[in-house]
């Protein structure tokens, strides 16, 4: 290998990771200053004040899936690198529209409705980012897809860290009441940083042998010959969605709202079970080359249906070490899911329409799930006395994606190899 061609790879790679930072920095910021976002926007000062930011929060999922249509059809028809250029271009702007955005206080309803808009934008973009961005890398990078695939999932973890580090330190007693801003500005610029990087990477060989194959509407060739694919990824995201936010954004708030923590308390010890995620989503991903990455999510399915009842167990002891100990155990079940994923979706579909299956597919998935999990499980402690509902919840849906997954997948033809199941298989 060349060392231009090592440096190229090494930038799609590095691209794909600011990408997928970036995303999740967004996200988590939301999650994480859920309180003040209601406080400053909505001016709610009742019991639901927090059903106020959920709903704020979850906007971003009404349009991913509209954000993976449009940015999908222009990946499979024009290009990854031109659908993922401008994906993480366009994400910084409602970013940064948020950290200037005057308080209801100021402008009235105005406010809200401008915030939701932004959600809903950076919604749209992340749509067309987060599996575009694995689809670009992994059809560069074929030697360990599986490894790949779980860094590049712990670079979404390295933005929700780098999110709760500045989300604690703005909220200190001794910074300015504006500081939390700070922390979408920030976000912004970093937008800026990934799209310079982006537009110096080159279109994946992948893509260019299969441009002539790519048709005019690329979602009805998906629902002809590729539906139990699509079904299949949509079932991976309503259990993405279930997991991931619970872990990176319900988690925090029930230890704020429901363990009486204060909020700096509540994200220290949410950054175990963060860090957990970030650490062992590369190694479930280098498991998913080893034994494939059905056997990996089988794998995940099993461990949630007992996983959810220990760690909220554990967090009723309330103890610090208690508590540490069932974020921990969070982590890992959704690293389980996470670090096979993107391998796993890529092997779904034929390159000619693998953006738009892998995306739809999942971020419909995610819309359905991801938005209304946070919001679901503060409703239902909000009526019920047993804080174990959210474990319930969670083992339930993870039975569901083990049906699915029995169901679907012998019915699939993969399409995606890496190196090493193609030297096995000659």
């Amino acid at each position: 290998m060349s060392l231009s061609n090592q440096t190229l790879k090494n930038k799609i790679l590095t691209s794909s990771i600011i990408g997928n930072a970036l995303e999740f920095y967004d996200f988590t910021l939301c999650g994480v200053f859920i309180t003040i976002l209601a406080r400053e926007f909505f001016q709610s000062t009742n019991e639901n004040n927090v059903l106020w930011g959920f709903f704020a929060f979850s906007a971003a999922f009404w349009t991913r899936p509209l954000g993976a249509f449009v940015f999908g059809y222009i990946g499979d028809k024009y290009g990854r690198k031109v659908a993922l250029t401008w994906s993480l271009a366009l994400m910084g702007v409602p970013t940064f529209i948020i950290s200037i955005l005057p308080s209801y206080g100021s402008i009235g309803i105005i406010a809200p409705i401008i915030l939701i808009i932004c959600r809903m934008l950076q919604g749209l973009c992340a749509g067309g980012e987060f599996n575009g961005a694995a689809i670009f890398a992994l059809e560069h990078l074929k030697a360990k897809p599986g490894l790949i695939s779980g860094v590049l999932i712990s670079s979404c973890t390295v933005g929700s860290l780098v999110a709760m580090f500045i989300a604690f330190l703005t909220t200190q007693e001794w910074m300015p009441e504006w500081a939390w801003r700070t922390s979408f500005a920030f976000g912004s610029l970093v937008s800026v940083a990934g799209f310079i990087i982006r537009r110096h990477t080159v279109e994946s060989v992948e893509f260019l042998q299969a441009k002539t194959l790519v048709t005019i509407t690329p979602l009805a060739t998906v629902w002809h010959e590729d539906k139990n694919s699509f079904f299949l990824a949509m079932s991976t995201g309503l259990i993405n969605g279930v997991l991931s936010y619970t872990l990176f954004s319900f988690s925090c708030v029930y230890l704020t709202k429901y363990m009486g923590y204060t909020l700096s308390q509540g994200i220290f010890y949410h950054l175990f079970g963060v860090i957990t995620h970030m650490c062992l989503c590369p190694l479930f991903g280098g498991l998913s080359d080893q034994i494939s990455p059905k056997n990996s999510l089988k794998l995940a399915g099993r461990l949630s249906l007992f996983i959810p009842a220990i760690s909220f167990f554990l967090f009723q002891i309330n103890t610090g070490l208690s508590i540490i100990v069932g974020q921990v155990l969070l982590g890992v079940l959704v690293a389980s899911f996470g670090g096979p994923g993107h391998y796993f979706l890529q092997t779904l579909f034929p390159t000619k329409n693998r953006y738009t299956g892998a995306s739809l597919g999942f971020t419909i998935g995610m819309a359905i799930t991801g938005g209304t999990t946070p919001l679901l499980l503060t409703y239902l402690l909000n009526v019920q006395s047993s804080h174990y509902v959210a474990a319930a919840y969670l083992s339930v849906w993870g039975l569901l994606w083990l049906c699915a997954l029995g169901y679907f997948h012998p019915k699939i033809k993969l399409h995606y190899k890496s190196k090493k199941i193609m030297k096995r298989a000659a």
